[in-house]
């Protein structure tokens, strides 16, 4: 399954991670570059 996460605070970071450990591709955005870049890896990718 692919999900979207929109917004990557403390919350959103989280869910994203646990996600992509279930096996499932994650689109990641956030109004700030940087909490994209920190999170950004292995099955994650930018919408952009």
């Amino acid at each position: 399954m692919q999900i979207a996460m929109i917004g990557l605070g403390r919350m959103g970071a989280n869910m994203a991670r646990r996600l992509a450990r279930g096996g499932h591709r994650c689109v990641l955005y956030d109004l700030d570059p940087t909490a994209v870049a920190t999170v950004v890896h292995g099955p994650f990718r930018s919408p952009e």
